[in-house]
């Protein structure tokens, strides 16, 4: 604020003071132009040259007064002249003092300017800093979220379309295996109703050797499952840990999948049932043929089968149970592995996302401060511009109006030299007809015989520029006709008379008409 008073107080002074050396100009001017209007208003009064009887020494003293009346007036016109040239080095002074003036301004403007830019800039600079702060805040919180909500929707819709392709597949696959599964079922449903009916028959035989079997069985069973226990771990372990990183990125598959797995579940189902209603009625009939085939020979085998199966049966039963240990291991496993990898993989998400939305921030509050930064130096080329243009036509003005200034006093000095050539040349013609032409013509001129004393008279002469006399008009009679006519006469025998060499001269002469005293005393 202080600077812009003082920007304001400086330009207010540059003002005023512009102003007043202007009117000084403009008084000195006007002042100027009124002494030589004053000096030149009037025009020299054209006088008839009389033709008077003069000697030399009249001759002598008028040119003495005519010269230094011409004196006088080049001493004035110098004196003039030199009043104008010493107006001319104050006006010059003025005009460098008023461009100094305005120098110091325009530096005083373009500093108070560039200080006014630079502060400006600086708190464009903090506040564009803190919006962009504000701004990346935002756009991070926004990015994050806008991040985490296409994850999500991308998740989903990959989840989607691999749950309908796994859905289709094990739709597919289960169907397959049901009808597989259901066929064997229904074969070995048939089988086993034909050796339970086998078994029944030979359930004495085989209990007593069934139950010392089984013991053996499962202690053997209970120790080949301890060891598939461990290993189905160890394998579930490392697989689990294996699956866990895809597991984790394929969360929603595997749900869509469980979804598919259920549906595919109910599906195979449906069709096991079927499956197995039509396998159950032609395997019936077949088992029913092989089950009557076969129940002679099973009854023969019943009793070591049935050692053999029960064997067999508890190895079976401690397998499933080794492996469904494995199998809820392994799926814990997995859960904890699946759940850790969903974890890091949300955390990097996050790290990524929130990485990115910073960058973003970065790159557009770089982008929006460029763009600032080239509006203003737009904007201060602009203002440079234009300055620079002002001050070119300021120049361009002052330059006119010196060339016109100038102008102006050559074609005084031009006029005043032709005025003084005029009046040169104008005097010359006076000076040759009073030395020349007058004393020509009265030489042409005798006293008429008898002529009175005192007698005069005044001819008033016209003649061309060639000298010719075209007209004599006696404008002062001296009573006597005779006289008269003699001077009338002795004028026409003087044409031509002689004229001065210079044109203008010889037409000054023919302007002006020669008058001429002729008195007794001018005779030879």
């Amino acid at each position: 604020m202080q600077s812009k008073r003082q920007t304001r107080l400086q330009d207010a002074v540059a003002t005023v003071i512009t102003v007043a050396v202007h009117a000084v100009v403009i008084v000195f001017l006007l002042l100027n132009l009124n002494i030589s209007s004053a000096l030149h208003t009037e025009t020299p009064e054209i006088k008839s040259i009389q033709a008077e009887v003069i000697d030399e020494e009249t001759i002598r003293l008028e040119s003495e007064r005519l010269a230094e009346e011409e004196r006088r007036r080049q001493q004035i016109e110098a004196e003039r002249q030199a009043r104008l040239a010493q107006a001319e080095r104050e006006a010059a002074a003025e005009e460098a003092k008023r461009k100094a003036v305005e120098e110091a301004k325009r530096k005083a403007a373009e500093e108070a300017k560039r200080q006014a830019a630079e502060e400006a800039k600086r708190q464009a600079a903090e506040e564009a800093k803190q919006e962009a702060e504000e701004a990346k805040q935002e756009a991070a919180a926004e990015a994050k979220r806008q991040a985490a909500a296409e994850a999500k929707r991308q998740a989903a819709e990959e989840a989607k379309r691999e749950a309908e392709e796994a859905k289709q597949e094990a739709a597919a696959e289960a169907k397959r295996q049901a009808a597989e599964a259901a066929k064997r079922q229904a074969a070995a449903e048939a089988k086993r109703q034909a050796a339970e009916e086998a078994k029944r028959e030979a359930e004495e035989a085989k209990q007593e050797a069934a139950a010392e079997a089984k013991r053996q069985a499962a202690e053997a069973a209970k120790r080949e499952a301890e060891e598939a226990k461990r290993e189905a771990a160890a394998e579930a372990k490392r697989q689990a840990a294996e699956a866990a990183k895809r597991q984790a990125a394929a969360e929603a598959k595997r749900q869509a999948a469980e979804e598919a797995k259920r549906e595919a579940e109910e599906a195979r189902q449906e069709a096991a049932a079927e499956a197995k209603r039509q396998a159950a009625v032609e395997a019936k009939r077949q088992a029913a043929e092989e089950a009557k085939r076969e129940a002679e020979e099973a009854k023969r085998e019943a009793a070591a089968e049935a050692k053999h199966q029960a064997a067999v049966e508890a190895k079976r039963q401690a397998a499933e149970e080794a492996k469904r240990e494995a199998e809820e291991a392994k799926r814990q496993a997995a859960a904890e592995a699946k759940r850790q990898a969903a974890e890091e993989a949300k955390r990097q998400a996050a790290a990524e996302a929130k990485r990115q939305a910073a960058e973003e921030a970065r790159k557009a509050a770089a982008a929006a401060a460029a763009a600032e930064a080239k509006r203003k130096a737009e904007a201060e080329a602009e203002a440079k511009r234009k300055a620079e243009e002002a001050r070119k036509a300021e120049e361009a003005r002052k330059a006119a109006a010196a060339a016109e200034a100038k102008r102006k006093a050559e074609e005084e000095a031009q006029r005043k030299e032709e005025e003084a050539r005029r009046l040169a040349q104008e005097l010359a013609a006076r000076e040759f007809a009073s030395s020349r032409i007058k004393p020509y013509v009265k030489r042409q001129w005798n006293l008429p015989p008898d002529s009175a004393s005192g007698l005069s008279c005044k001819a008033v002469i016209s003649v061309s520029p060639s000298g010719a006399v075209t007209n004599v008009r006696i404008s002062k009679s001296s009573g006597d006709a005779i006289f008269d006519n003699s001077v009338r006469a002795a004028v026409l025998r003087a044409s031509p008379l002689p004229m001065p060499s210079d044109a203008y001269q010889a037409a000054y002469i023919a302007k002006q008409s020669l008058e001429i005293n002729f008195g007794v005393s001018d005779s030879d």
